[in-house]
């Protein structure tokens, strides 16, 4: 009986051999070779939106604060009071550039925490801009 199922198995052999094993591999390493950088990439550019998208909210927080308080006046060149904004993980700073309480005015900046961690600023009258103001 044995003898049999080996003799069969013998006669049958099924499987891959070892060039067929290692160009899968090859292949395999090559695909992640290039879906890591790109995914690596993604996560940057998130952190960069998400980074934008803090300002923005601060940007707003901020022009609610000025209306609803009439003493607020933020430390100039220092960190933004998180009891107006508290940023996401993906901002490492939050800052007021400028603030001008009698003309209204005023610019925050913000550093994304990605890799290349570019600073955004906003006015109270532009949108988000790399250009410092």
């Amino acid at each position: 009986m044995l003898a049999r199922v080996r003799k069969a198995l013998d006669e049958n052999q099924k499987g891959f051999t070892l060039v067929e094993l290692l160009v899968v591999v090859i292949i395999i390493g090559i695909l992640a070779a290039i879906a890591i950088p790109v995914y690596l990439n993604q996560q940057n550019k998130a952190k960069d939106n998400a980074a934008q998208a803090d300002l923005s909210s601060a940007k707003t927080a901020v022009v609610v604060k000025m209306l609803e308080d009439t003493a607020f006046a933020p430390t100039i060149n220092a960190a933004l009071p998180t009891t107006v904004y508290k940023a996401s993980s993906s901002t490492s700073e939050l800052n007021v550039v400028k603030f001008d309480k009698s003309a209204g005015t005023f610019c925050l900046s913000a550093k994304s925490a990605s890799a290349a961690a570019p600073t955004y600023y906003v006015t109270n009258s532009t949108g988000i801009t790399t250009t410092a103001c």
